[in-house]
């Protein structure tokens, strides 16, 4: 396996898409074509910079890459077919994927453009005929123009940090993130005494009585006020 790496801005995704840093610093990008490749010092000195920046195996997420057209990139204007026989593609109108939009398949739609049903013109006509009694709109492609368009992806559901990242030799030297317990209470003081309260309603302050009573679950006031409270604990 190579010591190679892309470097993920793990902050954002574009639907279920990952986005790597791309080629020369230019930004970010889907495209697996256009994402920079990093050795793994590079990548290990990036991370160690920035959490965020996460590199993962470039072996790895090749293996599991997916191909998906960006509608984006779409033409914008319909495309006269050569000849009757010319492999097609069917878009179907309305679901996306962040950018990524689905093709008829065997099993009806798919954003995965190597699924797309492939059909000679003349027959995706008679399926865009047939599909549009159900009100599914379509529109029909050139396989040869869709291919030049098409990327390679990889999805957040691929993700395997284990593997791809720490088993790949890349270290995390970023100090572990402890999330302490709470109560869901807010700190706050006694207006009539100064001691530290605490209440589950941020907007208030509450009194010793109040934040005592509240603390036991009370609907009623068995402490009147902070004198009450003071007894109670030397009681207890």
């Amino acid at each position: 396996m190579s010591q190679l790496f892309y470097l993920r801005d793990s902050r954002s995704n574009v639907g279920d898409t990952c986005m790597f840093w791309a080629k020369n610093g230019l930004g970010y990008t889907s495209d697996l074509n256009k994402a920079h490749v990093y050795t793994k010092e590079e990548a290990q000195r990036y991370f160690d910079s920035r959490e965020t920046d996460i590199p993962y195996s470039k072996d790895q997420i090749d293996q599991l890459a997916t191909v998906r057209v960006d509608h984006q990139y779409l033409p914008t204007t319909s495309l006269p077919f050569i000849e009757h026989d010319t492999d097609c593609v069917i878009h179907i109108v309305g679901d996306y994927n962040g950018n990524d939009i689905y093709w008829l398949t065997d099993a009806y739609h798919s954003v995965e453009y190597s699924d797309a049903l492939v059909l000679p013109q003349a027959e995706a006509l008679k399926k865009a005929v047939h599909l549009a009694k159900y009100n599914v709109e379509t529109v029909i492609y050139p396989k040869s123009v869709i291919d030049h368009i098409a990327r390679r992806t990889f999805q957040v559901s691929n993700v395997n940090k284990r593997k791809m990242v720490t088993g790949a030799g890349i270290k995390n030297n970023h100090p572990r993130k402890r999330n302490r317990p709470t109560t869901g209470r807010t700190r706050g003081n006694c207006p009539d005494c100064g001691k530290v309260t605490w209440g589950f309603n941020p907007y208030e302050l509450y009194t010793c009585a109040e934040a005592k009573n509240e603390r036991l679950g009370l609907g009623y006031q068995l402490f009147d006020n902070c004198e009450d409270v003071k007894q109670a604990r030397s009681a207890a």
